[in-house]
């Protein structure tokens, strides 16, 4: 690992802990609201999903859980 050789082992954590939080609240967008989900119904002669943005960390969360945890960004509706 490269670091400032100014950097202290306190520096080093901080940053690591920064970084690892950036990482679990980028967003991901998920079909059905939670992985493995199915919500494919059709209006209008089209076939319409329902999904959500939310945060990675709670992404895993959910595949693990194979729930909604009823956390996300922003929420709506794909139809083709």
């Amino acid at each position: 690992m490269i670091n400032h050789p100014s950097m202290s082992s306190r520096g080093r954590r901080i940053a690591g802990v920064i970084a690892i939080l950036l990482v679990v609240f980028l967003p991901k967008r998920v079909e059905c609201g939670y992985p493995g989900g199915d919500c494919r119904h059709t209006a209008r002669k089209l076939v319409c999903t329902s999904y959500e943005v939310e945060p990675l960390g709670f992404y895993a969360i959910e595949m693990l859980a194979s729930r909604d945890i009823g956390f996300a960004y922003s929420s709506g509706e794909d139809c083709h």
